[in-house]
């Protein structure tokens, strides 16, 4: 599935960030203020799945993957993703103050940004 067939009211600067995410090999694509985090996209991220219910996110391999972006680009604000990876955007937005959004993931969130189902 292409993130643009995911919501058809999501804006097209997402689709397109969602979609070069998933196309680079790191699942991670920045451009300007937003870091775009792929969802599952291997065996190993399978594995890591099972991790997130436990409370785990920290420990998986996007998450490790997200937070070396982020740290070479200062300059993002806003998080976008998709799938399972939407619980990198809820955990490090939450621990660096960033806006959130994520695209069919399967996480309940309280904290703030948007979620589409």
């Amino acid at each position: 599935m292409k993130a643009g067939e995911i919501d058809p009211s999501e804006s097209i600067v997402d689709s397109e960030g969602l979609d070069k995410a998933y196309a680079s090999e790191n699942k991670i694509y920045v451009e300007g203020d937003t870091m775009f985090i792929a969802g599952t996209a291997s065996f190993g991220d399978v594995v890591d799945d099972i991790s997130i219910p436990l409370g785990m996110t920290n420990r998986t391999k996007r998450y490790e993957q997200a937070s070396m972006a982020l740290a070479k680009n200062e300059q993002v604000k806003r998080l976008v993703a998709h799938s399972i990876g939407g619980a990198v955007p809820l955990q490090i937005g939450q621990q660096h103050n960033l806006v959130s959004r994520t695209y069919g993931a399967p996480i309940m969130s309280f904290s703030g940004g948007d979620r589409y189902r």
